[in-house]
């Protein structure tokens, strides 16, 4: 009998299962990069040397993703034909997937040098580097998949007149905007300036510029500015826990009724630190996000200290909408104390 035909143990079992979900965790980020799940959404099978060929891609490297896919039953292959299709597993993956881009993409580095995050005296500098531009491209997908659908029926009823997004990146939560509220004007907020030139391309391609204005700011050191006086709604999704410590969240809050201050409504979107979970029970995504953050040194708040906070800085929660993914994650609609 082979090792594939045995079975084995349940402690060599564990071990395999583990091991393997973290190389299906770097096959469905890559997957998802090369346009392989996009493929499988749309057609649900394909043809591997059919696909390799139009994407100029390397046929048996193709191969081993999609063998590492079906390790999780995220596909199953038909060696005979050379085939792949999707499994039990493939959609709940893929609606996952900006997780796992996250995860392996966008702090890959990180995680394989982290016994070397653990020294004090190498801890110095830029010791921790992140693709930037994965995790703004796994956040983006994050954001719209989990929690604009929330973050619209929060918003339906709401009149807006002027809505600032802090944060706005590419532009993707303007253009939801602008298409829910045709009667609102936007202005769209980011300290990058690589983000405010593609959301500018983006706001003219909708055709939409004639009501969205993008300005380039920093969210924690922004001032008043004769634009923002009109604004009366301002949104902010997956950044509020960069603002912390305590004392500094606090602070940029109590500021952002001086920067606005016509607002009455703050719509506040973000993951929090988990709370009562024993090693085996994390979900999704919260064991990489506390993990990572650990490692940068920045302490993410719980919900309970973000209520505290919020109170703190001048608001009070009209009303709050918890997420089941990611876990520990909410929705607050703020309006002024």
């Amino acid at each position: 009998m082979t090792t594939s035909q045995q079975q084995l143990p349940e402690g060599a079992r564990y071990c395999a299962d583990t091991f393997n979900g973290a190389i299906a965790s770097a096959a469905l980020s890559a997957a998802w990069e090369i346009g392989l799940l996009d493929e499988l959404d749309q057609r649900r099978r394909l043809d591997i040397a059919e696909f390799a060929e139009q994407r100029d891609a390397h046929p048996h490297t193709v191969r081993a993703i999609l063998i590492a896919l079906s390790s999780r039953r995220i596909v199953s292959l038909d060696p005979e034909r050379e085939t792949a299709e999707t499994d039990v597993g493939f959609d709940d993956a893929f609606r996952a997937r900006a997780f796992f881009y996250w995860l392996t993409r966008g702090c890959g580095e990180l995680l394989t040098t982290l016994p070397v995050k653990v020294v004090n005296s190498l801890r110095q500098g830029g010791f921790v580097r992140r693709d930037a531009r994965a995790i703004s491209v796994a956040c983006r997908n994050i954001t719209q998949t989990f929690f604009d659908p929330p973050l619209r029926d929060m918003i339906d009823s709401l009149e807006l007149g002027t809505v600032a997004d802090l944060g706005c990146g590419g532009g993707e939560r303007l253009l939801m905007l602008a298409a829910l509220k045709p009667e609102a004007r936007l202005i769209g907020v980011d300290m990058s300036t690589s983000a405010i030139t593609v959301a500018r391309e983006a706001v003219r391609e909708a055709g939409v510029q004639d009501r969205v204005t993008l300005t380039q700011d920093d969210f924690v050191t922004m001032g008043p500015r004769p634009e923002y006086a009109k604004v009366d709604t301002v949104t902010c999704f997956l950044m509020g826990h960069d603002l912390w410590p305590r004392q500094d969240c606090v602070r940029t809050l109590r500021r952002l009724r001086t920067v606005f201050p016509n607002v009455r409504n703050l719509i506040l979107g973000d993951t929090c630190r988990s709370t009562g979970l024993d090693g085996p029970e994390h979900p999704l995504f919260t064991l990489g996000f506390e993990t990572v953050h650990s490692v940068m040194g920045q302490l993410l708040p719980t919900i309970d200290e973000w209520s505290t906070a919020i109170e703190e800085g001048g608001w009070r929660i009209a009303d709050r909408h918890l997420l089941d993914v990611p876990a520990f994650s909410f929705i607050d609609r703020l309006t002024p104390a």
